[in-house]
């Protein structure tokens, strides 16, 4: 499309063709050059995103490494139940929301 209109500007107005074409690629490759470094600029934020989410699940393990019985003590009695059920919404809800937050930052840059 850019290309076709690139055409009808030189046949038009009499520039050369080839200024066109190399203002065009030069276009191109800050494209190509800025969203190189919008995705460079987010690797970070997805990075953390990931590592928060696995954090609790390495904290039980952890947990049961050490000989304490994690999950016994959250199924143990309802305000542990509680406590998990609330853990795990939570968790997901600041999945959900920094992963929104990393595609408003992606949308936005």
């Amino acid at each position: 499309m850019e290309m076709a209109a690139c055409l009808d500007v030189a046949e038009i107005s009499g520039c050369p063709l080839a200024d066109l074409l190399t203002r065009f690629a030069a276009q191109l490759e800050a494209e190509e050059d800025a969203e190189a470094a919008r995705q460079t600029a987010l690797a970070g934020p997805k990075a953390t995103v990931r590592l928060l989410s696995w954090l609790p699940v390495f904290g039980l393990v952890l947990g049961m490494a050490l000989g304490v019985d994690p999950l016994g003590i959250l199924m143990g009695n309802f305000l542990g139940v509680a406590t998990f059920a609330a853990g795990i919404l939570l968790t997901v809800a600041g999945r959900v929301w920094s992963s929104k937050l990393v595609a408003s930052a992606a949308g936005a840059m």
